[in-house]
């Protein structure tokens, strides 16, 4: 029984903060990422339409934009250690995508990151 409630308290938290990390542009968000802790920007996106996106980071971090379908999970962009991008990303199909940064250094990171709507 405990750990059946604890399983329901762990998925309830992560509902709760995919939903609440959903966002809609434009935004602007600052972190500090512990070593080993993700951040994630998510939004929708309808088909054709295009979102910019900017970030720094002070330090090299893990970079993606993501999308899932079913069990898969769709990567147009991937970068393995970046402290800073700027880009344009146009949606084929309507989506919610996420950005989504990890450190996967030994120290805390700064980061600071926008993402605007465009045509």
């Amino acid at each position: 029984m405990r750990a059946t409630a604890f399983l329901g308290l762990v998925l309830c938290m992560a509902a709760r903060s995919v939903f609440a990390q959903l966002t809609d542009p434009p935004a602007q968000l600052e972190w500090k990422l512990a070593p080993g802790a993700f951040e994630e920007l998510c939004f929708e996106l309808d088909a054709g339409r295009s979102m910019r996106y900017a970030f720094d980071a002070g330090a090299p971090l893990e970079f993606n934009l993501h999308w899932h379908r079913g069990s898969a999970i769709v990567f147009p962009i991937k970068r393995a250690a970046v402290d800073r991008r700027a880009g344009v990303f146009r949606s084929e199909t309507r989506e919610a995508y996420c950005l989504m940064w990890t450190n996967r250094g030994r120290a805390p990171v700064a980061l600071r990151a926008r993402i605007d709507r465009g045509d």
